[in-house]
């Protein structure tokens, strides 16, 4: 190490002390940092250090009951409107974005981390396509109205998003390739913040509040189901 590292490791070791900075956290601090190495690595991996891990179960479910809702509504002439615009919405970025990366490829000076999310916006675009794309968004808007207290922070929430979606589209380099199973490593990849940032942007300019009125739909649709389980009952109960 060198005397500025040195000198910088001592100053943050004397700003942070000995320990993690998280409450309830007494794990010995990462060098250079104010969190432990088990804190650290959830802020990288999950957007923040208290974000706890979400389910497959609870995504699974969230993505059923978005694409039950999906069916419900095929006939419905406000959903093909809401479609429509979502659609120009996408071609529109995918446009855009394709043009980036091509003055990119040309030679364009580029901030590494746009390139990167450039990049993960286009394998979304390819890969994961426009339907797929909506049903994971609009599942983790559901997830977020549904039970708010499952994400820490809204950059958590992003976070998770946009993860999802890269994992979605298995849009991985070379060298996130595990060269014994010859798997790729996609759901261990760091996603760093001006890529997350840049991804939710585009994402969010597509789809914006979908999820929300979509979240709405389905609790009106729960309404109705209970309602007529209530009719019903009645019914039944009349008759006997």
């Amino acid at each position: 190490m060198t005397k500025a590292s040195i000198g910088r490791v001592r100053k943050s070791q004397q700003y942070y002390g000995n320990v993690c900075t998280l409450n309830g956290c007494n794990l010995p601090r990462k060098s250079g940092h104010k969190l432990c190495l088990l804190h650290k690595g959830r802020a990288i991996y999950r957007g923040d250090a208290e974000q706890s891990l979400i389910s497959k179960r609870d995504t699974n479910f969230a993505r059923k009951t978005v694409r039950l809702l999906i069916a419900d509504n095929q006939l419905n002439p406000a959903w093909h409107d809401l479609m429509t615009a979502v659609q120009s919405n996408w071609d529109i970025s995918q446009k855009a974005v394709t043009i980036e990366l091509m003055q990119s490829a040309d030679g364009k000076a580029m901030n590494r981390y746009r390139r990167n999310g450039l990049r993960i916006c286009s394998a979304i675009f390819t890969e994961v396509g426009l339907e797929e794309s909506f049903i994971n968004y609009c599942s983790w808007q559901y997830l977020l109205e549904f039970n708010p207290r499952l994400f820490a922070t809204d950059i958590s929430f992003r976070h998770l998003v946009v993860k999802s979606l890269r994992s979605q589209a298995k849009d991985f380099c070379s060298y996130q390739v595990n060269k014994i199973t010859g798997k790729p490593t996609t759901y261990s990849s760091p996603l760093y913040m001006s890529e997350r940032d840049f991804v939710w942007a585009i994402m969010h300019g597509i789809f914006g509040a979908t999820g929300l009125k979509l979240y709405a739909q389905l609790e009106r649709r729960a309404e109705r189901l209970r309602q007529n389980k209530l009719d019903i009952n009645k019914a039944i109960r009349n008759i006997t």
